[in-house]
């Protein structure tokens, strides 16, 4: 990893080559295979991690088992810092989707860096409350709108996230699958497909090789 490559992260946009140096010696890199779960809601938290590569996603479970996912994360976004911040347990689980290779930095690393980087911690906040948005977003769509509705803004919020133009339309460049598309969308498998099918039919999205291509 070097140094030209930390910087393109948001989160240490600004800092010196010499900061960031110091911040490459505190990272342990770390690859997970597809699946396999990264930690479990409700576990320690000894970790922020920074995603290298891949694909993750976020996800609550209740006592039924049934899945939430809140959100799904893939190149140069973060997680696991809301618990190093408050001290608590993880508020949820996370899993890779596609094998992922991510940066950690432990706890007491991470707290020092944002003591001797205060204007990192201002990154944080800000990227705390994009997804505090983005979760309240979700609770108004589960309350108020209708399934085919909280569909077309999960695709929409996906092709803005994770998106890349091409003369078909948005190409959402992660294979999501119509069960992790059910559980964002809060529904069931069938009747995303059902659903996907009937978009395709308007003209309104085209699957190909199993990618997600949303038409302007």
């Amino acid at each position: 990893m070097s140094i030209e490559f930390l910087q393109k992260f948001e989160l240490f946009n600004g800092l010196t080559v010499t900061e960031l140096g110091e911040i490459k010696s505190i990272m342990q890199e770390t690859t997970y295979s597809k699946n396999e779960i990264l930690f479990f809601e409700g576990a320690a938290a000894n970790n922020l991690y920074i995603i290298l590569t891949g694909l993750v996603k976020v996800f609550k479970t209740d006592e039924e088992g049934r899945e939430k996912t809140l959100s799904l994360l893939s190149n140069k976004d973060f997680f696991g810092e809301m618990a190093l911040l408050d001290e608590g347990a993880r508020s949820a689980s996370v899993q890779a989707i596609e094998e992922t290779t991510v940066f950690k930095i432990a706890r007491n690393k991470f707290k020092q860096l944002i003591a001797n980087h205060p204007e990192i911690s201002l990154k944080i906040i800000a990227a705390l409350s994009q997804r505090l948005r983005n979760y309240n977003q979700q609770i108004k769509n589960l309350t108020f709108k209708q399934v085919k509705g909280r569909l077309l803004d999960t695709l929409q919020r996906l092709a803005d996230k994770h998106g890349v133009k091409r003369e078909e339309g948005i190409l959402i460049k992660n294979k999501i699958t119509h069960q992790e598309l059910a559980n964002l969308v809060g529904t069931t498998r069938a009747t995303i497909t059902k659903l996907l099918g009937e978009l395709v039919d308007k003209d309104r999205l085209l699957i190909k090789d199993r990618y997600l291509i949303l038409k302007d």
